[in-house]
């Protein structure tokens, strides 16, 4: 009986080894595909927040279509300036 516990605690020491070795291969490929799954999740979060909102979109087009390109262009560059700054100093956006 005494041999059946010492065999038994090899394997269970053998298999604790593999399964931590499988382990850290499996975190491994997890963080090289972690930043692109993040694209994925941006996306996705886009996409539904564009389908839950069709007329603030559709609102936001027509009303940039008014402009000229470069009216247009100023003032997609100042708000784009204005919310980097926001972020900066208030951090009420964060970076994921």
């Amino acid at each position: 009986m005494h041999n059946k516990l010492h065999h038994l605690a090899i394997k269970k020491a053998k298999l604790q080894a593999e399964a931590s070795a499988q382990r850290d291969d499996l975190s491994i490929h997890a963080a090289q595909w972690q930043m692109r799954l993040t694209w994925v999740d941006r996306g996705l979060a886009a996409t539904r927040f564009v389908k839950n909102n069709p007329g603030m979109i559709l609102g936001a087009g027509a009303l940039f279509a008014m402009f000229t390109p470069i009216k247009a262009a100023r003032i997609l560059l100042g708000s784009w300036a204005a919310l980097k700054g926001m972020r900066n100093i208030s951090g009420l956006f964060t970076k994921d």
